[in-house]
């Protein structure tokens, strides 16, 4: 019951936000718009009505002139009677009794303005007045033009987008007309996409992982130019150049080679354009091409954080220290393993027969072989001596058992994040969290608590350590845009150990000629 009322409540506030404003507006530019007629139909009046002994009086003009507009008028109705009659059906007979009400009224009218009327009150106005109308009319259909060649039009391209909440792969499809982001802030980077990435995270954000705190940022970063949910992009990284940059962005310029990563309640970067925060993107290792580029910046950064942040673990602390990865059958695991062989560590990993090659390469110094029907399995990670550290890359199923392989002060860290508390609100406390999250979105701008840490930095560091081959990324399968459906299907499947890659074929979009 507290799931269906907060879901309601979700409609309730999403219909405020996005009804408000245009009611708001609206009612304010019509009240500006009478205001305005009436006092210049009054001061048109006054003047009509006095007279002038100066000019060219034109009454037989200014009849002939009425009689067109009213003959334009009835031709004008009667055609948008047959257009309301076969686009609207039913409502076409509503509309065409507010018609014949406007045409009995437009007789009526000329019935009352006589030519006697008209010449008495179109008396003061002569040639010169007429001269001033078409000047004005024609200055307001130049500056109206001017401004119409300064919009930027809605660009399309193609994204593998999420459509709902339904689950992966059902959710998962490649649509050619997502709205592309036209215009960059003050501290975003526009991208022209070459490759992305789909991470284990995307297919949870499939299931509704993170949507709370996804429609609140989504409502406050309106990255495709409207305030709606679905469908919104996936990919948390990717690889490319850079387009255009805000005015605040300093290291960072048009044309560079560049890779990204973006947090799960962000917008995703597999789609040909993306616009992204100038903090989470930095230039891409220059021994990589896109596509390898595109499969580290997210899982580098989540396990940079579980070793770096939580386990204080870095080049200087963890030479001969002892750590168990459980396990390397997932990108994360591919990469912690790499990491901590570079900074001298003595590295324990389990493994499954498939990834057992791959293991092997990446430098692992003992492996323990685990085929889900190995009784001793435990037993035999039991027999070994107590790790310092034990980085838990499956999830929260094996935390207690990790925690029996370390030694006394050792760690157990995972890179598995859990669901945010947010999903799981009621009504009640999920209102006073929105009303929290917006105020942070705000005000404070800051980071959602609880997301994986994403920075430039993060990602230079990274970058030094493929230059100098001490990281190299694991790939397992690169697909092309027009099979971006068949990836997110692979995807979901959930056993692949390398990263899933999308190669984008650029279309020469108005801002990226030049880049493809």
């Amino acid at each position: 019951m507290d799931r269906l009322t907060f879901q309601i409540g979700e409609r309730f506030d999403y219909l405020q936000h996005t009804i408000s404003p245009y009611i708001e507006n609206s009612t304010r530019l019509a009240k500006n718009a009478l205001n305005y007629v009436s006092n210049q139909s009054s001061s048109a009046f006054s003047n009509l009505v006095g007279s002038s002994d100066s000019g060219i009086p034109f009454h037989t003009w200014a009849n002939w002139q009425w009689s067109w507009f009213l003959e334009n008028c009835r031709s004008w109705i009667n055609s948008l009677k047959q257009s309301l009659a076969v686009q609207y059906n039913g409502m076409g007979q509503f509309f065409e009794s507010v018609l014949d009400y406007i045409q009995q009224k437009l007789y009526h009218l000329q019935s009352m303005l006589s030519f006697q009327i008209i010449q008495k009150y179109l008396s003061a106005v002569d040639q010169s007045h007429i001269y001033f109308l078409l000047s004005g009319i024609a200055i307001g259909f130049i500056i109206g033009i001017q401004i119409k060649q300064n919009v930027k039009p809605l660009t399309r391209m193609r994204a593998l987008v999420c459509n709902s909440y339904a689950g992966a792969p059902e959710s998962i499809a490649m649509i050619d007309d997502m709205v592309a982001p036209n215009s960059c802030g003050a501290e975003d980077v526009m991208i022209q996409v070459k490759a992305s990435s789909i991470d284990p995270i995307d297919i949870k954000i499939t299931f509704g992982y993170g949507k709370v705190i996804r429609s609140q940022y989504h409502h406050y970063h309106q990255t495709h130019g409207k305030n709606l949910l679905f469908p919104f992009v996936l990919g948390r990284e990717c690889s490319g150049r850079v387009v255009e940059i805000g005015s605040k962005v300093q290291d960072l310029d048009v044309g560079d080679e560049v890779y990204a990563a973006v947090p799960y309640y962000a917008c995703g970067t597999a789609s040909e354009c993306a616009l992204i925060p100038a903090q989470w993107v930095a230039k891409k290792p220059r021994k990589l091409s896109y596509e390898a580029a595109a499969s580290l910046p997210y899982s580098a950064s989540i396990v940079w954080n579980a070793l770096v942040h939580q386990a204080s673990f870095n080049e200087l602390t963890t030479r001969d220290k002892r750590v168990l990865v459980h396990s390397v059958d997932n990108p994360v695991g591919c990469i912690a393993v790499q990491l901590l062989k570079a900074w001298g560590g003595h590295v324990t990993a389990t493994v499954s027969s498939r990834a057992m090659i791959t293991a092997q390469q990446l430098g692992v110094d003992e492996l323990i072989l685990h085929n889900g029907h190995d009784l001793d399995f435990d037993s035999l990670l039991s027999s070994l001596p107590k790790f310092d550290l034990v980085l838990n890359t499956v999830g929260s199923i094996l935390h207690d058992s990790c925690r029996v392989l370390c030694r006394e002060g050792g760690l157990v860290v995972s890179t598995v994040a859990s669901p945010p508390a947010s999903d799981k609100y009621g009504l009640f406390y999920g209102s006073l969290y929105s009303m929290w999250l917006r105020m942070k979105l705000v005000f404070l701008k800051s980071s959602i608590c609880g997301s994986t840490v994403i920075s430039t930095s993060i990602l230079d560091e990274i970058s030094n350590l493929v230059n100098k081959g001490h990281l190299q990324p694991v790939i397992e399968r690169v697909f092309e845009i027009d099979q971006a459906e068949q990836a997110g299907q692979y995807a979901a499947q959930g056993d692949h150990i390398g990263k899933i890659i999308i190669r984008f074929r650029n279309r020469p979009l108005n801002r990226m000629e030049g880049f493809a």
